[in-house]
C-alpha cells in the first residue's frame, strides 16, 4: 500500500514525517556526494609484493 501526504497538511505528525523524510533524503544525497568526492582506496597488494616499493629503474 502506498500513502500520499500533502506537504501543506496542518497535522503535526504529517508535518514531522515530511520534515524527517526531507532531512533523510538530504543526508543520503550528502553521503553519496562525499563518497564520490573521496579518493578511491588503493587495491590491496598480495603478500608477495607487500612492502616492496616500485622502482623506476629495471635491474637485469
Amino acid at each position: 500500500m502506498v500513502l500520499f501526504f500533502a506537504e501543506d497538511s496542518q497535522h503535526p505528525f504529517i508535518k514531522r514525517a515530511m520534515r524527517n523524510a526531507r532531512n533523510a533524503r538530504k543526508e543520503m544525497r550528502e553521503a553519496v556526494a562525499a563518497r564520490l568526492a573521496a579518493p578511491e582506496p588503493r587495491a590491496a597488494q598480495s603478500r608477495r609484493f607487500a612492502g616492496r616499493a616500485r622502482s623506476g629503474e629495471r635491474e637485469d
